[in-house]
């Protein structure tokens, strides 16, 4: 599985509308920064191809300047389903 977080910049007055559809995209939660225009958000799926599909499509919103990885992680499905102790 590979997870990472995304800054999504867009205009102040558009970040509420971005981040509404950002929040329908499959395998992505928001987490705030709309106020400012920075979107923060991670997103999760099993292939990298796929991460970076979402990536382009969130690239592709009217009003996003841009949509940038700021962390990657990629674990196997078993070491995600482990209990931390």
């Amino acid at each position: 599985m590979n997870i990472c977080s995304v800054i999504v910049n867009a205009k102040p007055e558009n970040a509420q509308m971005i981040s509404e559809l950002l929040a329908k995209m499959e395998g992505v939660d928001v987490f705030g920064g709309i106020e400012e225009g920075k979107i923060i958000a991670t997103l999760e799926d099993s292939g990298e191809k796929a991460l970076a599909d979402k990536m382009a499509a969130m690239n592709d919103i009217k009003g996003v300047i841009n949509a940038t990885m700021i962390y990657h992680q990629e674990e196997d499905n078993t070491a995600m389903e482990e209990e931390i102790v």
